[in-house]
């Protein structure tokens, strides 16, 4: 599959080992927010056990794609702008996607040595909600489309250049 990824300057920091997420991890952090989050939205009469079993219902197999899938070569920003489109674009649970591509993102800028830093809540908000409108506007991420360099992907890629400060 050809993703479009450049390499980059060898010694810059990237995502290598992904070990640290598996399947389980997405629909355990989706699964959080669903239970401590109040903006978790539930519709048409949706219960708690309905989302839960959603979440839960999620094939790992598509879930373990995006790990399989993931450019390791790519510079970091564009591994994180890739990594949101994936989870969120391909929007895999009721609710909460891009909160759970965020929190596992982190997690995999730790597990490499990578500080994420702070990334400012408004300006993720603001971020989250154009990436919300432009998912509405654009082609659905399919399996196939996951690393696809779309607006969506765009998008996050500005916002990664903006709030992850790597040492090169």
């Amino acid at each position: 599959m050809a993703s479009g990824w450049e390499g980059g300057e060898p010694d810059a920091p990237r995502i290598t080992d992904l070990s640290g997420i598996g399947a389980e991890n997405f629909k355990q952090r989706n699964t959080n927010f669903l239970t401590s989050d109040k903006e978790y939205e539930l519709f048409d009469h949706q219960t708690h056990q309905d989302a839960r079993h959603k979440i839960w219902v999620t094939r790992n197999g598509d879930l373990r794609q995006i790990l399989r899938d993931f450019p390791t070569d790519a510079p970091v920003y564009e591994q994180c702008a890739g990594w949101v489109h994936a989870v969120a674009g391909r929007h895999f649970f009721p609710d909460a996607n891009h909160r759970t591509a965020i929190a596992t993102l982190r997690k995999l800028l730790q597990d490499n040595g990578i500080p994420p830093g702070q990334w400012p809540p408004r300006l993720t908000r603001d971020v989250v909600l154009r990436s919300h409108a432009i998912r509405r506007e654009i082609e659905n991420v399919r399996l196939d489309t996951l690393y696809r360099h779309d607006r969506l992907f765009l998008v996050w890629l500005l916002y990664f250049k903006t709030v992850l400060r790597v040492e090169g």
